[in-house]
């Protein structure tokens, strides 16, 4: 697969304990901070007005961020990778690198102490995508071309978890989207200190 163009996106493990209007101030603080590695924040939208809109959304040169509902209505943060990712020249570089951002990002707002520690991610309910209809649209022969490198990436992150795929063909104008499910929830600090033996060798790990 050589697209760079993917998504993951983690979600809230109890969105209502969250004033989802707090993430514009704190995505402007993280600009501020140079909060993510490898990442030039440039600026901050909301579109948390918008039903089922893209919510708040941190927008850097190499990927967006979103805090939004748009994966089955169901509140997280989501990393979009927009742009190619030096030194990452496998689809599983690619992978580990934006896992290793998304997670990041996740770490860094459940630090915030706007959230007072009530804001945590769960790791064990996950949707990756590929935003892409020319290098992988959403059929069969997509999925059986990603599926085996992104369970064995999955099987080193998840050690010792059952982990599932769960690809529902769908119609080929929407994009590319698989489901993961493990049968543990590793905390966020712990699957970023097991991607940094997998990242490219360019990469800093944390």
């Amino acid at each position: 697969m050589d697209s760079h163009k993917l998504i993951i996106k983690f979600f809230a493990d109890d969105a209502a304990s969250v004033d989802e209007r707090a993430f514009v101030p704190v995505f402007h603080s993280f600009i501020r901070t140079h909060a993510l590695p490898d990442h030039l924040l440039i600026d901050v939208a909301d579109y948390m007005h918008v039903p089922d809109g893209p919510g708040a959304v941190l927008v850097s040169h190499e990927a967006n961020l979103y805090m939004d509902h748009a994966i089955g209505k169901r509140f997280g943060l989501m990393y979009q990778r927009k742009r190619p990712i030096a030194g990452a020249e496998t689809f599983r570089d690619r992978l580990a690198h934006v896992f290793v951002s998304g997670l990041r990002a996740a770490a860094r707002l459940e630090e915030d102490p706007t959230f007072g520690g009530r804001l945590k991610f769960r790791t064990d309910d996950a949707v990756f995508r590929i935003n892409d209809r020319l290098l992988a649209p959403n059929t069969a022969e997509t999925y059986n071309q990603v599926a085996p490198t992104l369970r064995s990436f999955l099987s080193e992150l998840y050690r010792g978890s059952d982990v599932a795929l769960d690809y529902r063909p769908a119609s080929p104008l929407q994009l590319f989207e698989v489901g993961i499910r493990a049968t543990r929830a590793p905390d966020v600090t712990t699957l970023l200190d097991r991607l940094a033996p997998l990242l490219p060798a360019t990469a800093p790990a944390r």
